[in-house]
């Protein structure tokens, strides 16, 4: 049970101000485009909340994604990609034990999908710059990010080398 799968996660119309999303998007359709080449599953994560309400233009997976028929969608209600979505009851189904983490947002739901997917068993390799957050009051969204790699490399993850931070 080591078949990898590719989570892409938030990648939500209502998110596309994050730093670097335009970057961040061309990545992400990089990783996609080679999961589809290797016939490697590609699972996308919809969050759903009073900011990205279900069925409304916000919560739409960004259609820039090189989405095929054959990807899977799960829904979330919470930053735990696991918490009540049926993700891994799939995953065990589909002999998945290597999760391939992008998208959004660094600190909540990457981080926490990370952590939750590491503690339940599964091996975590991330690309570090395939993963984005906004700034806040007190850090920039590129400080949110290295801080966040940083702490997953070796803990929580493999943090493979990937995109340098302008």
């Amino acid at each position: 049970m080591n078949k990898p799968a590719l989570l892409v996660i938030d990648m939500q119309n209502g998110l596309n101000e994050v730093f670097n999303f335009p970057d961040l998007v061309n990545k992400v359709n990089q990783k996609i485009d080679s999961y589809h080449q290797e016939n490697l599953p590609v699972i996308f994560m919809q969050h759903t909340d009073s900011e990205l309400p279900y069925g409304s233009d916000d919560w739409q997976i960004v259609s820039a994604l090189h989405r095929s028929k054959s990807d899977r969608v799960f829904l979330k209600y919470h930053s735990d990609s696991f918490y009540e979505t049926g993700l891994e009851s799939y995953l065990h189904h589909q002999n998945i034990g290597t999760l391939d983490v992008c998208g959004l947002q660094t600190e909540y739901c990457i981080d926490t999908a990370i952590r939750v997917g590491h503690d339940r068993g599964f091996k975590v390799i991330t690309t570090s710059g395939l993963n984005s957050t906004f700034d806040t009051d007190d850090l920039t969204a590129k400080q949110i990010i290295k801080h966040h790699e940083a702490i997953w490399d070796g803990s929580f993850a493999e943090v493979n080398p990937g995109i340098k931070l302008s």
